[in-house]
């Protein structure tokens, strides 16, 4: 069984919709997937997400990350993926659960940069992370950009693609979920490969 897991320190990145959102594209191509969710805030959501004999878990963390049952869950990880907001006051929790991250586990992380405008503060945080990625050697950075897609699909409780298939933030989501299947090596219907810009840019 692949093991994926959903970890920040800071709350409001996206974490629980983004895994939403994979437990949903592993179920459109039929594979046997189970969400667990370690949050007690949403300890009634994903009563009806879970199978017997699972080939994949997905499992979004609290944000309490120094929490034994997470740094565990993170040790056992095929994939972290670390999703983030792009303002500067995210960044010293993100570097924080990046350190911890790399601290305890040797498995590929994605960090997702969830809701990606032209605006001054956005710009910013791109341009901070370009350089921190290097220093760090983040290899896997991908972005989506904001859009009430994905705030209509949350109050519908449903995935982006049955909100609109067509948006630029259902492909962004659709390609993170194809990026973290390749990299968890689970055999799914890979999404065409977007190609990468060496440099990130908000769009």
């Amino acid at each position: 069984m692949k093991t994926i897991v959903f970890t920040s320190e800071k709350g409001g990145v996206g974490k629980t919709r983004l895994s939403d959102e994979l437990y949903y594209y592993y179920t459109r191509q039929n594979v046997p997937v189970s969400l667990y969710s370690f949050d007690g805030q949403y300890k009634n959501r994903n009563n009806d997400k879970k199978v017997d004999n699972p080939e994949v878990a997905v499992v979004d963390t609290p944000g309490r990350i120094m929490d034994s049952k997470t740094i565990q869950t993170i040790q056992g990880a095929d994939v972290v993926v670390i999703p983030v907001r792009p303002t500067g006051g995210n960044i010293e929790s993100f570097t924080r659960t990046v350190s911890l991250v790399k601290k305890n586990t040797n498995c590929p992380i994605v960090i997702a940069v969830n809701g990606v405008n032209r605006f001054t503060a956005s710009v910013s945080f791109m341009e901070w992370l370009q350089k921190y990625r290097q220093k760090e050697h983040l290899d896997t950075v991908l972005t989506i950009p904001q859009s009430e897609v994905l705030v209509q699909a949350e109050n519908c409780r449903c995935s982006v693609n049955e909100i609109n298939k067509h948006s630029p933030a259902t492909q962004a989501v659709n390609n993170l979920c194809s990026e973290i299947s390749y990299l968890a090596k689970v055999p799914v219907q890979q999404q065409p490969k977007v190609k990468k810009s060496k440099k990130l840019i908000a769009k």
